[in-house]
């Protein structure tokens, strides 16, 4: 019965950076601000923008970096008028240098052979959800979760790039197809389109920088059945991709998403609600069903994850 719904079973698997922070590296925003040399440089040699983030932007999330970029936005607008051209120019060179120290830190907080450190529980965890048929749509700038796919024995470095199973929607620092690093240029930093700017700050949007088709990504979240969230906040910077994931038009779909602790899990149900417009309606109405699993305690999150899955597997 498990072999021949598997084939049935369409899954799609949204990574966020919570997935790299699984395996130990230090990529959470808090440390990015703590321990980059390069943004405290920057902000000491006259960089404003990252001045004002490390004087006003907290917190771990990388939601938080990327709404504290269109507050910044705002306050801009606020102070010169909209449309002013020296302070946009300056503004999108401070944002160009912030993109760079950040692409820098990354780097060097993932440069560890993902073989060496393989990051035991996600591990094990990835073997229930190889159980379905899945793509893996990661948000995060660092090749890891490549390892994860069941192909990953395509390149001597363990790591899988086929493009059918795993998409990098914000940009990736490895490019497969020339075997070297890409740059700070080839990843994406920034807001969401329902976050309005003005004109001259554009440069801003996901959407207008080197990314992956929204409406491909699209279009093949609507043709899964399940959808697994690990690692993502579900915050307002990523609101484009995750109003579709629980748009009106989703029926008979079923989600699995985590959140590590109780606090991060409410505001995840927080998030869910608001996308859902009520996650009571969008469960009966659409015979939906939502699964909210806590992955700090590493024993019931794959034992409610196996549960879950082994009834999909076993339903008719």
């Amino acid at each position: 019965m498990e072999q021949n719904n598997k084939a049935t079973l369409k899954a799609m698997i949204f990574i966020g950076n919570g997935f790299d922070v699984a395996h130990g590296y230090k990529t959470k925003y808090s440390e990015f601000y703590a321990n980059s040399f390069e943004l405290k440089e920057l902000a000491s040699n006259g960089n404003v923008l990252c001045q004002h983030i490390l004087d006003n932007v907290k917190g771990d999330l990388w939601q938080d970096l990327e709404c504290g970029l269109y507050e910044y936005s705002k306050s801009l607008t606020l102070k010169y008028g909209e449309g002013d051209k020296k302070s946009s120019t300056i503004f999108k060179q401070e944002f160009s240098e912030l993109r760079s120290v950040l692409f820098n830190y990354l780097k060097k907080a993932s440069n560890v052979s993902v073989m060496n450190n393989p990051g035991y529980f996600v591990g094990e965890l990835s073997k229930e959800w190889a159980r379905l048929d899945y793509q893996i749509v990661s948000f995060n700038y660092t090749p890891i979760v490549a390892a994860y796919t069941n192909d990953a024995d395509l390149y001597s470095s363990n790591l899988s790039f086929n493009k059918e199973k795993i998409v990098y929607q914000h940009g990736c620092m490895y490019n497969p197809e020339r075997g070297i690093d890409n740059t700070a240029e080839d990843i994406v930093l920034g807001i969401d389109d329902n976050q309005k700017v003005e004109r001259l700050h554009s440069f801003l949007y996901k959407s207008l920088q080197k990314i992956s088709d929204n409406t491909d990504l699209v279009d093949a979240m609507r043709g899964k059945n399940i959808y697994i969230v690990f690692g993502c906040s579900l915050g307002p910077s990523d609101h484009n991709y995750f109003s579709t994931l629980f748009d009106a038009n989703m029926r008979d779909k079923t989600y699995i998403i985590y959140g590590h602790g109780n606090d991060a899990l409410e505001s995840i149900k927080g998030y869910a609600m608001e996308y859902t417009g009520g996650i009571y309606n969008f469960q009966t109405k659409n015979h939906n069903k939502i699964h909210f699993i806590d992955d700090s305690i590493q024993r019931s999150t794959m034992s409610e994850t196996k549960n879950v899955i082994d009834g999909l597997l076993t339903t008719k």
